[in-house]
């Protein structure tokens, strides 16, 4: 039984458009064990006590993003 959890960009959809947008991007928490996907409710924000805190949640952000790429938000 393995799992890891990693940075996720997700796409949420508005159930009715909003001023022409059909939905939003978020990073959420995504977790995987054996196999299956589940994430974050809500998504993250970047609250740290240093700004090198900061820095290092952005980089490892974006490094995510680049890796695992855009995945839609399913309620």
């Amino acid at each position: 039984m393995s799992s890891h959890w990693h940075y996720q960009l997700m796409y949420h959809k508005y159930e009715h458009p909003q001023l022409g947008e059909a939905g939003y991007y978020a990073i959420h928490e995504y977790y995987e064990m054996d196999g299956e996907g589940s994430w974050t409710e809500d998504p993250v924000d970047v609250t740290c006590n240093s700004i090198e805190g900061v820095k290092r949640s952005l980089r490892l952000m974006l490094q995510d993003i680049d890796k695992h790429g855009v995945k839609d938000y399913e309620v």
